[in-house]
């Protein structure tokens, strides 16, 4: 019986991602693991995906909302607080967790073969599942506060595409770098907690200065996506120029998964 020589170096791009395809139920298996490791040896369980955007919401409704009251137009501030939130939660899931998978599975990728990208892909895809459950706790508030819906909404999966996209970027982004700089995992938290505050996510992008408006959508498609969002839930007007600023982030990904294909021939040597 022929042996099967595994070579990495030799696998071409196109290659590379049948692989991941071949090994894709993978996914659903690393995916299932995290989902019982977060949640089934709590005694509220999945209840967590809940409580930990509804205590956010609650203190930005009492800060932003009673305190300061930010005018965001015929939208109520809680439903349009929230809409923002699961962008940037769904957002920050992924980096915080794809952004590390190949350092928090050293263990397994030390033991097994399979495509490491697919630890990363795994992580994403649990964070995708968070974000429809909190996505439908979205949906009873704004049934509960009487709003009707856009017919925009047919957009939502453009909008969880896109999410992704950024997402996914620079969670391998991270990953290739911070397999060989450890220290760069202790930022992440950092700047995801720092980012909130440069992204619309609980105040309206009206309070943004206009000269500053342009370069913070360009920069952050994140923005770009949560106004996406709002715009398609509560029918506000949209800038459609600024899905100008997912062109690099495309690119960006292809170069980072053919850059992760290159380096993972080397990768336990640094794990």
């Amino acid at each position: 019986m022929g042996k099967t020589v595994i070579n990495n170096k030799s696998a071409k791009f196109g290659e590379y991602l049948r692989s991941i395809y071949q090994y894709r139920q993978l996914i659903f298996s690393f995916a299932k693991r995290d989902l019982k490791t977060r949640f089934i040896q709590t005694k509220l369980g999945v209840l967590w995906m809940i409580i930990q955007p509804l205590i956010a919401l609650t203190i930005f409704t009492i800060f932003f909302d009673q305190l300061i009251q930010l005018e965001t137009g015929d939208a109520p501030y809680i439903a349009f607080a929230f809409s923002g939130m699961t962008i940037w939660y769904f957002f920050t899931n992924m980096v915080n967790t794809a952004g590390t998978a190949l350092i928090s599975s050293q263990e397994l990728i030390r033991k097994v073969y399979f495509p490491k990208i697919l630890l990363p892909i795994s992580k994403i895809a649990v964070a995708t599942i968070e974000f429809f459950v909190a996505f439908s706790l979205l949906i009873i508030i704004m049934l509960i506060l009487g709003l009707n819906f856009s017919p925009k909404i047919i957009f939502l999966p453009v909008v969880i595409v896109m999410t992704i996209l950024v997402g996914s970027c620079v969670a391998i982004w991270l990953n290739i770098l911070t397999i060989k700089k450890r220290d760069l995992q202790h930022l992440i938290p950092y700047l995801t907690n720092f980012g909130i505050w440069v992204t619309p996510v609980f105040y309206p992008t009206t309070l943004i200065p206009e000269e500053f408006r342009d370069y913070i959508y360009y920069v952050n498609p994140i923005a770009t996506t949560i106004d996406f969002l709002r715009s398609m839930l509560f029918d506000l007007p949209f800038q459609w120029m600024y899905c100008l600023s997912f062109i690099p982030v495309f690119i960006l990904l292809i170069l980072g998964i053919r850059t992760f294909k290159n380096i993972e021939k080397n990768m336990v040597d640094y794990l």
